[in-house]
């Protein structure tokens, strides 16, 4: 579950994107940079249960190089050309390949050395063209002599049960009913909770843009609205809106976390500027509601 900093920050991002009129916002490209963190341990998190999912796969895949050297004489009889043998051959190079590549991705993932996320993205891909290439090599070897029909069949059904698990790595959501997949689902629904959060506190604060604008301009003395950066407007946005309409939560709380905003964003100045702005705001706000009261 997303923190009160983690939704706040991603508020006054999404805000940022808003009021700066940006293309990308609210798309998927400004949420995959919400969520990189989440995102990049989601993909650990696939990484290992991909590496547990095909556990067997590399002998599995030396079984084959075996079994093909024994139809070494059904091959050429097959295609003289040799065109078959040469298919069957990059197979079985390209199976080895890949079942060896899981497990070296899987500690590259546990070194936390960098590439191994596009190697991931290249692995599920590869699974797939694995997948069409035995199905096009069985048409061919379907006048092989039983026995070796029989074990080629075999190791491709086997073969081809691995790559379903490695679908369902690739497409968790197709999914939802999979035990193993559980953790990938559970960082999913959080993922998409913090979006909505985060949408419904925007909407909420976008709607009182022009009121918290005055609010802000009017607190701001002598300086000109116009000049503000659009972080530091969004950040005082957010921070106005709460010390407005959120009166169960204690101004001095919205007022700090705007501070520690302010700073990570933009700096030290900026971190003064939003302070003395909204200690005017929550003064008047304090003000407003003692003289309504009496």
């Amino acid at each position: 579950m997303a923190s009160r900093r983690q939704v706040r920050e991603a508020a006054v991002q999404l805000l940022y994107a808003r009021c700066s009129n940006l293309k990308s916002a609210e798309g998927s490209e400004f949420w995959a940079l919400i969520h990189h963190g989440a995102l990049v341990s989601f993909d650990k998190a696939r990484v290992k249960i991909l590496a547990h999912l095909q556990q067997g796969r590399l002998a599995t895949a030396q079984k084959l190089q075996a079994i093909v050297l024994d139809c070494a004489a059904s091959i050429l009889a097959t295609d003289p050309s040799e065109k078959l043998a040469k298919e069957i051959k990059s197979l079985t190079e390209d199976e080895i390949q890949w079942a060896d590549t899981v497990k070296n991705l899987s500690n590259l993932t546990k070194a936390n050395l960098g590439g191994w996320q596009a190697d991931l993205i290249k692995l599920l891909v590869e699974s797939n063209e694995l997948k069409k290439k035995r199905a096009t090599i069985r048409l061919k070897t379907e006048n092989f002599p039983p026995l070796q029909q029989t074990a080629l069949d075999q190791v491709f059904d086997k073969l081809d049960s691995y790559d379903k698990r490695v679908h369902m790595v690739h497409f968790p959501k197709n999914y939802s009913e999979q035990r193993e997949l559980a953790h990938l689902h559970q960082m999913t629904s959080e993922m998409k909770e913090l979006e909505d959060e985060v949408t419904k506190i925007a909407d909420l604060v976008t709607e009182k843009a022009t009121e918290l604008d005055e609010l802000i301009g009017l607190k701001s003395e002598n300086f000109d609205l116009s000049r503000l950066s659009k972080v530091d407007l969004a950040i005082l946005r957010l921070a106005s809106w709460e010390i407005l309409y959120l009166t169960e939560l204690d101004p001095a709380i919205s007022i700090n976390e705007a501070i520690e905003l302010a700073r990570a964003f933009c700096g030290e100045d900026s971190a003064s500027f939003v302070n003395g702005i909204l200690d005017q705001v929550a003064k008047s706000t304090s003000d407003h509601s003692q003289q309504t009261t009496e």
